[in-house]
């Protein structure tokens, strides 16, 4: 089970009160983990008020306001055009250093005519990056229309967005199954997509 608790950096912790609430969550359920949920960190570099150093600061205060149970970083991901596919990979490298499980928990991108291209871009840099453990999807159908980004229109048929999304799961698939032999030396290597792997090995 994972629970966000969205505590934005651009708000009075005070009022909140997050370790009241984080408290609470983790005695309903001491295995959730509640993740500390922000906009903009990865998706704008201009925004300082939710940057990396300030995110890293959110969790110090919080773990100088007493909580020391188990915390994740959550970062939204709403972009709303062409990727800075670097300043992803540098802000994500920074959150790292953090030590806590990374998701990024409402992924889309605004309507544009390179909007599954710049869905492409985005998901290949976030999922190679070896601490971010989850992707979610900001998708939500609904008739009137999703909020940013749809994967199928009304009649479920795939967009574009669909596409890739199927041919990045696809991808994964194509790895069931996979085998091969050691050289002479023991030795057997491959390309293999980011992720965990259960491996058989016969001799």
């Amino acid at each position: 089970m994972r629970i966000c608790i969205t505590i934005s950096s651009r708000v009075n912790l005070e009022r909140l009160h997050p370790l009241r609430i984080s408290r609470r969550l983790i005695r309903f359920d001491p295995s959730a983990t509640p993740f500390l949920n922000e906009y903009n960190t990865i998706e704008v570099k201009s925004d300082q008020k939710s940057s990396p150093s300030s995110y890293l600061q959110k969790i110090k205060d919080l773990r100088s306001g007493g909580y020391n149970g188990p915390l994740g970083i959550g970062l939204e991901g709403h972009f709303a055009g062409a990727p800075d596919l670097a300043y992803i990979r540098s802000a994500l490298d920074t959150l790292a250093s953090a030590k806590l499980p990374i998701w990024i928990t409402e992924l889309d991108v605004s309507s544009s005519p390179n909007q599954s291209i710049y869905l492409d871009q985005i998901m290949r840099e976030v999922h190679s990056h070896p601490d971010v453990n989850a992707i979610v999807l900001w998708t939500a159908w609904s008739p009137s229309g999703c909020y940013q980004m749809c994967l199928t229109d009304n009649n479920f048929k795939n967009l574009p967005t669909g596409d890739v999304v199927d041919k990045f799961l696809g991808e994964w698939k194509m790895l069931d199954g996979l085998t091969g032999t050691t050289d002479a030396n023991g030795y057997f290597e491959t390309s293999l997509h980011h992720g965990d792997y259960q491996v058989q090995i016969n001799h």
